[in-house]
């Protein structure tokens, strides 16, 4: 096969790849997947305590001691500019979004005449709830050396935050390699058709361990390292914050309202030091994602899917998935790289940066393969070598991690279709996990949820019940 120009020589990451010194870490030790009685649901918690739970939450963002942060980093790679809906066409038409790089400036909904993208929705939130709480808390956006020009213009220019209300800090790009055929294998799942998979495999066949001249960020695990390197931790913990607040920018459900100021709360009473949104894993092409597993001791933990290879354990069989929306207390990056506040403050540039890759080395490996398109139309299946954020919750032992069960889209699919107008606004703002990973979503019941969380970020109320 002729070597397509993006692919280059075997360098020393592929050489260690193909030798086995970097491979998916796998789990270790003794855990069972989770089961529904695991975890409390948050619709079902008792009136009395969701109030006070509230009030909790709504104390500490008045003092300013939380941080929004989002993750944005990540590239439209999954919505291919050339093969959008009509809907969709017409809503980067609108706002002229061509040749845009970033997933997080991806229009998602119209309401009035007004295009909203993921940004805009994240950005909204924060607007609308700091007028109705009476508070002014930081936002911390990560984002790429690839798109942090265009999302930081556009943040400036469309949020009208202070300048030190905005925190950004940008991931590097990581070299992609070409995975070996039977990892390819492993991922079948996320190629999107036959001809994808046939065109990976036959890549690998020759390719295996080469570089790829396109390269990307290297998983959101680095949220956490570069929050430390960048000096980003030092400037929360003066304007003293003790929260931060993390979600992915694709998840539409998870808005900062009433049932987020609940799971603070509750966070607050328990003393956890990380709470993690989990939704019932729906059957079907849908239920693929982290796991939330426990270990004999009790401890929470999220495992990704690759990790389970080799266990006997299916991923599928953890009643709960992974929502990648959690809240997190600065003591639970204080115990993961081994330092403190004082610590923090008083480091130079070089001292953090040691401190963050004495907290990277503790993460396993995730060697997560995904589909790379090439010029001439070539699929190959590729990798970085990455660090989850999510799987933090398993670095250690009694990190004080604890778990929220909340409404995905698919606990509502079914009601929804049968609903009428008002029903089905009641049950569009149940859902807090709604993720938008690919152009058919906006034909789907996403785009039937859009319209009635975007009016809820834009008129409220949401830190009371709608």
């Amino acid at each position: 096969m002729m070597k397509p120009g993006e692919i280059g020589v075997r360098g020393a990451i592929g050489e260690a790849y193909l030798q086995g010194r970097l491979a998916q870490a796998r789990l270790r030790g003794e855990f069972r997947p989770s089961r529904r009685e695991d975890v409390d649901e948050i619709e079902a918690l008792a009136t009395s305590e969701r109030r006070r739970a509230i009030e909790a939450g709504l104390g500490v963002l008045r003092r300013g001691e939380v941080a929004y942060g989002v993750l944005a980093a990540g590239a439209s790679t999954r919505m291919n500019l050339s093969e959008i809906p009509a809907e969709a066409r017409r809503l980067l038409e609108r706002v002229g979004s061509a040749g845009l790089k970033s997933k997080a400036l991806v229009p998602v909904v119209e309401v009035g005449s007004r295009v909203l993208s993921f940004i805009d929705i994240f950005l909204a939130n924060v607007k609308r709830l700091s007028a109705e709480t009476g508070s002014a808390c930081p936002i911390v956006v990560l984002v790429s050396e690839s798109n942090g020009d265009e999302i930081e213009r556009h943040v400036a220019r469309a949020s009208k935050f202070p300048a030190d209300d905005v925190l950004s800090f940008r991931q590097s790009l990581d070299t992609q390699v070409v995975a070996t055929v039977a990892d390819v294998e492993r991922a079948r799942k996320n190629f999107g058709s036959h001809g994808d998979l046939d065109s990976a495999l036959e890549l690998s066949k020759e390719f295996a361990g080469c570089d790829l001249a396109i390269r990307k960020p290297g998983g959101h695990g680095e949220f956490l390292h570069q929050l430390i390197s960048s000096g980003t931790l030092g400037r929360l913990l003066r304007r003293g914050v003790r929260y931060v607040s993390i979600r992915n920018i694709d998840n539409i459900g998870g808005l900062l309202d009433h049932r987020w100021l609940m799971i603070l709360g509750r966070m607050i009473f328990s003393g956890r030091n990380f709470v993690v949104e989990v939704s019932r894993r729906p059957d079907g092409p849908a239920g693929k994602g982290g796991a939330l597993i426990l270990r004999p001791d009790g401890d929470l933990e999220i495992a990704e899917d690759p990790a389970f290879a080799g266990t006997g354990v299916d991923p599928r069989d953890s009643y709960y998935i992974n929502d990648a929306t959690a809240l997190l207390k600065v003591d639970y990056l204080f115990r993961i790289y081994e330092t403190s506040a004082e610590e923090i403050l008083a480091a130079s540039a070089p001292v953090l940066a040691e401190i963050a890759e004495r907290g990277r080395r503790k993460f396993p490996a995730l060697i997560d393969v995904k589909p790379v398109p090439l010029e001439d139309g070539a699929i190959v299946g590729a990798f970085v070598r990455e660090t989850n954020l999510w799987e933090s919750t398993g670095v250690e032992r009694g990190l004080g991690v604890d778990a929220a069960a909340v409404f995905s889209v698919k606990d509502i699919e079914e009601a929804f279709s049968r609903a009428g107008a008002d029903e089905q606004r009641r049950l569009s703002l149940r859902v807090r996990f709604a993720a938008t990973k690919k152009w058919e979503d906006y034909a789907g019941i996403n785009a039937a949820l859009a319209p009635h969380l975007a009016r809820r970020v834009l008129e409220g109320p949401l830190s009371t019940e709608p």
